[in-house]
């Protein structure tokens, strides 16, 4: 009778540790992220971070605006530039950028922008154009990558933006 009982609770304990287990071993084979968990310190590396934006109406020469700042691994940059143009118009560029080192050496950028350049002249259609995004892109060092192209809803423009994150060690 013991002996029927020592089986029966012997059974009962792996019936209950099998499926942890077999859980844990699930858990062991999955492919490890190319991220570091939420919240984990970034490495100890800056990052620069270079955004151009061209901003083009019909076959005319197109205005670049160049916007750099040195961010460290997964930290915030923000940049703001604003004035004023014919009749108080205000112009401006705000950057958000949060760069991240993947594994893989790749840069994950996370982008906020928004564009206000107003007019390009006094002939152009629109009298007022803006762009405003958020992108969330994977980067080569040093690689250009144009991320967005916008066309003005009311006109020909075209506003296009390109990142480049280049590693500085």
């Amino acid at each position: 009778m013991q002996r029927r009982y020592a089986i029966a609770i012997l059974l009962a304990v792996l019936a209950v540790a099998a499926p942890r287990a077999q859980g844990a071993q699930t858990t062991a084979d999955k492919p490890k992220t190319a991220t570091a968990p939420q919240g984990a310190p970034g490495q100890p590396v800056n990052i620069k971070v270079d955004l151009t934006i061209t901003d083009q109406t019909g076959s005319g020469e197109p205005l670049r605006k160049v916007v750099t700042m040195l961010v460290a691994d997964r930290e915030i940059g923000s940049i703001r530039s604003s004035g004023s143009v014919r009749n108080s118009r205000r112009v401006q560029i705000n950057v958000d950028v949060r760069p991240q080192i993947l594994q893989s050496g790749a840069v994950r950028v996370m982008l906020g922008l928004e564009y206000n350049p107003g007019t390009l002249g006094n002939d152009a259609p629109t009298e007022w154009s803006s762009l405003n995004e958020q992108i969330g892109v994977v980067l080569q060092p040093g690689k250009p990558l144009m991320v967005s192209q916008a066309a003005d809803p009311a006109s020909d423009r075209k506003i296009t933006v390109e990142l480049t994150a280049t590693l500085l060690k």
